[in-house]
């Protein structure tokens, strides 16, 4: 588990201190407008750009003093763009610096729909494509690297992991992150700009603004609409339909 304890960054861009915490078997959406924070606060989150005031910390130790190479077990960052570099396999590189065992690869790829990309160039890949194989990417290094003695599936953390994907794919890569949570025990991390996304499949909400987590809860309580009316400076509505109570938010013509 990750916890907050008044942590926050001074430097711009600032984020105001706040306390949480991130749960194995959960999917905590992090939402918000342009430039709300959402991007510097998982930074945080997972080491990269350390806390200038307050503590995280993983496991009950601090983040600030996990060694890379265990942190790395323990934590993994899907970025926005991730530059390729190379000319990979799609197999090659989900599976690059983890040394996995092939029936792991398997399956990670088939719970993403891209096994009949297994042995194409990432360079002649789709955006959406790409953006599927760096999310198998980042569950390969945790589920590779899991030790014997871990009690739950690690961190993952992604940044607008749905932003390239059509509906279709946007739908099954929300199930199959909600899968990984619950089935290996993982703790996700995302952050959505689709608050309906966020409203179906997250079991908790954050909600950033001007560098301040503003509001935090389940999604029914976070995301109704005159909440975000007033974040987002839009005009919004609610839709009837939602199923299990789940929100679901329309722009007003």
């Amino acid at each position: 588990m990750l916890t907050l304890h008044q942590a926050g960054l001074l430097a711009t861009p600032a984020l105001a201190p706040l306390d949480g915490s991130i749960r194995p078997g959960e999917l905590l959406a992090i939402v918000g407008p342009n430039g709300a924070g959402k991007s510097t606060l998982l930074s945080m989150l997972s080491g990269f750009r350390p806390a200038e005031q307050g503590e995280l910390h993983l496991d009950g130790k601090p983040l600030r003093e996990w060694p890379i190479s265990e942190l790395a077990s323990r934590r993994a960052l899907v970025a926005q763009q991730e530059p390729l570099g190379f000319d990979w396999r799609v197999d090659e590189l989900v599976c690059l610096g983890c040394n996995p065992e092939q029936s792991l690869v398997a399956e990670l790829l088939d719970d993403l729909d891209l096994t009949h990309l297994a042995t194409r160039s990432v360079l002649s890949l789709s955006g959406g494509e790409r953006q599927r194989v760096m999310v198998a990417r980042g569950a390969c290094q945790l589920l590779s690297r899991r030790s014997p003695t871990a009690k739950d599936g690690g961190l993952l953390l992604l940044d607008e992991p749905t932003s390239a994907l059509d509906i279709g794919q946007q739908q099954r890569l929300m199930r199959q992150l909600r899968a990984w949570a619950v089935q290996r025990h993982m703790a996700v991390v995302c952050v959505l700009h689709d608050l309906n996304l966020a409203g179906t499949y997250a079991d908790r909400v954050w909600l950033m603004h001007q560098g301040k987590r503003i509001d935090h809860g389940l999604p029914h309580q976070v995301l109704n609409p005159a909440t975000i009316a007033d974040v987002y400076a839009a005009e919004l509505q609610h839709v009837e339909g939602g199923t299990q109570g789940k929100p679901l938010l329309a722009l007003m013509p």
